[in-house]
């Protein structure tokens, strides 16, 4: 379930407006008040069952099909959900993967991008490429949601957040999502699940350029033997686009505004954002059953800061230098595999604002985590046993400011400061697995977790998978927990060195129909906890203060259609998404989520391809049904028309064409934020 916020303001966009203000802002009431898109809601449940049955109606084509295990392209094997080698469907956990094909046909340049359409997953973005974004799976928030890159965590441990907005997938060969409670194998911050972006060594050489709307312009490029290779990527956008009036039923709106809360149509201004990555990756046998993988990353990305319509920055800008490195060594046998991990990041984040005078405020972050993991099986049973040592650290600078100021009006502006911390963890866990028979297999697992200064967590869980016929069924039970972030512990002037960790008890369980040609699925999960950090708003800090409840069910269907064209189609229902202490809805969460997709994929011998989604993303909570008063405007429901034609020119060059959001939807899904309307951008690219 994530962080209940009381305004569900991003944990990066609380650390700069306390650097703005150190004493953050006092909003009244538990969020925004924005209110559901009267065509996306009627439309949602219907939406879904049209989808579906549009899937189910499309018979099997007599191209050769591809394998499906879930509303989104198989690979075969994943190696997050039982952080270990295993194929797809023999995992408990609900598993989706995201692969290079999908990421190259909708023109997905950030992970966040990229993640758009997967089931349950849930992504709330402050702006257009450069933006911050919130994300969660199934009621969990961007806190609770764990975040790895090859297997390590990159979780920023000052806000336990990742910039998935910002996060490149250049040199990405698939992300993989694990939509569940994994604190048992992966420890905190896995409390909604799992997000497990999987970089790859390139073979042969690789370029694409594109250009679009708003003075989107992206360079791609790279090039590897499939033992040693280098990807390259420089993306750079003005965002200067308009938006409509947008009119709030509130008054005053926020507590920046006095008067009503209503904002006149204008053009979206210092938005812009520049990103620049190089992923440098190897994979070397050293011995027959001996190899070393190993990267290393280094981006940079520079974006406006635009702010809320109620309060403007039309100078700051919002700065992240992040440089990590993996080193992986794998030793295999007939039985089990042997991998000990070394990994390292470091981050840091500036807001500056000079010409205003607030100066810069820095934030830097660092994280080296140690993983020993042996995974071995054999024709009955299976197990996972290992151990994880982490280190984090953290420090926040503020310069000399007229905010920065003692009790007494005339005294003088408090000095530049800065205040740093670190904290350990150490963990061991295992899971056990066991076939009782063909087609049914169980798993039980333990993790015991140090968080210094939290003390110990025990964290268990439970699954198991059946399979008879050409049905599946999956489920899993379990407890998760979150512990502080170091900003909730030490960030000064609005922290609380005696919270204590989150913690959760999660259970799903999934049906799944499987055919060669189809998959067709319906899953429940639920999740209830107590101790939830949320921030104080009277007190300026935050507090163990909330007791959370969130249910939902979640339906897919996918089918290999007439002609080569894949239909997928899948809806969530989160119909429960409470607040316990205060009886609201949690912020953030939407009622329903669906969409559809039509995709035929540009293979070698074809000479078009394409590629065409709807998505209708629900109201978030904040609407007219947790609000009084009526409303004059809707800006928290939406929908989305993307389409994509890509046509081979040449035996190594294809031209694409890309349209996103064609029925122009305007909507500011956060309160303040409006979104870009229709845009469209061209491409030419190797592959």
């Amino acid at each position: 379930m994530g962080r209940p916020e009381h305004d569900g303001i991003d944990p990066q966009v609380r650390i700069f407006e306390r650097a703005h203000f150190y004493q953050p802002p006092r909003v009244k009431g538990n969020g925004p008040i924005v209110f559901a898109h009267p065509r996306a809601s009627r439309a949602l449940f219907l939406f879904a069952l049209v989808a579906c049955a549009t899937s189910l109606s499309i018979g099997p084509a007599k191209a050769e099909p591809a394998p499906l295990a879930s509303a989104l392209p198989e690979i075969g094997r994943v190696v997050t959900s039982d952080r270990r080698s295993a194929p797809i469907g023999d995992s408990s956990r609900p598993t989706f993967v995201v692969d290079r094909s999908q990421i190259d046909a909708y023109g997905a340049r950030t992970v966040a991008e990229a993640l758009v359409g997967v089931p349950g997953v849930q992504l709330f973005a402050y702006g257009p490429f450069g933006a911050l974004t919130n994300y969660g799976i199934r009621g969990a928030g961007s806190e609770s949601t764990l975040v790895l890159v090859d297997g390590i965590a990159v979780t920023d441990p000052t806000t336990g957040t990742v910039q998935l907005g910002q996060l490149s997938t250049v040199g990405v060969d698939r992300i993989e999502i694990v939509e569940s409670g994994s604190s048992t194998l992966y420890g905190t911050s896995a409390v909604g699940g799992v997000i497990n972006v999987v970089t790859l060594v390139p073979r042969g050489a690789y370029l694409a350029a594109s250009a679009g709307s708003f003075a989107d312009r992206d360079l791609r490029a790279s090039v590897g033997t499939g033992r040693v290779g280098l990807a390259y990527e420089r993306h750079v956008a003005t965002n200067a686009y308009a938006y409509p009036a947008l009119t709030y039923s509130q008054s005053p709106c926020s507590s920046y505004a006095t008067g009503p809360c209503a904002f006149p149509a204008g053009v979206r201004s210092n938005s812009n954002g520049d990103e620049t990555t190089v992923r440098l990756n190897a994979d070397v046998p050293l011995a027959s059953n001996l190899r070393v993988r190993a990267r290393i990353d280094d981006a940079v990305t520079q974006s406006g800061f635009p702010g809320g319509l109620d309060f403007l920055s039309t100078t700051a800008t919002g700065s992240y230098a992040t440089k990590s490195a993996l080193v992986d060594l794998e030793r295999t046998s007939a039985r089990d595999t042997l991998t000990v991990s070394l990994g390292g990041s470091q981050t840091r984040s500036a807001y500056v604002d000079l010409p205003t005078n607030y100066g810069e405020s820095d934030v830097y972050s660092g994280r080296t985590q140690l993983s020993i993991r042996d995974a071995f099986s054999s024709a009955r049973t299976d197990a996972v046993i290992g151990v994880d040592l982490a280190r984090e650290s953290g420090s926040f600078s503020f310069p000399t400011s007229p905010d920065f100021v003692s009790t007494s009006p005339t005294a003088p502006p408090i000095p530049a400061f800065g205040i740093g911390a670190t904290r350990s963890l150490s963990a061991a866990y295992v899971q056990l697995g066991a076939t009782l028979r063909p087609g049914t297999h169980i798993t039980a697992g333990l993790r015991a977790e140090n968080d210094a200064p939290f003390g110990a967590v025990l964290a268990p869980s439970f699954g198991g998978v059946i399979r008879t016929g050409k049905v599946r069924i999956a489920g899993d039970i379990g407890e998760s927990f979150r512990v502080p972030t170091l900003q909730d512990l030490y960030y000064p002037g609005g922290s609380n060195p005696n919270l204590r960790p989150e913690k959760s008890s999660n259970a799903d369980a999934t049906v799944a129909f499987d055919t060669p040609t189809a998959s067709y699925s319906v899953g429940y999960f639920g999740r209830s906890g107590s101790n939830f950090i949320v921030y104080d708003s009277v007190a300026h800090m935050p507090v163990n203060a909330r007791r959370a409840q969130t249910a939902g069910l979640v339906f897919t269907a996918t089918s290999r259609a007439l002609a080569g064209v894949i239909v997928e189609a899948n809806y969530t229902d989160l119909y429960r998404a409470l607040d316990l202490t205060s009886g609201a809805r949690l912020p953030r969460n939407p009622v329903g989520q669906a969409s559809i997709s039509l995709r035929h994929p540009l293979a070698a011998r074809d000479r078009v391809g394409f590629d065409l989604r709807y998505g209708i993303v629900g109201s978030g909570g904040d609407d007219a049904a947790n609000r009084t008063g009526p409303a004059s405007g809707t800006f928290d429901a939406y929908d989305s028309l993307d389409a994509n034609l890509h046509v081979r020119v040449a035996r190594d060059a294809v031209l694409t064409l890309r349209g996103a959001n064609l029925g122009n939807t305007h909507a500011a899904p956060i309160f303040g934020y409006p979104l870009p309307g229709r845009r469209f951008a061209v491409e030419l690219s190797t592959r």
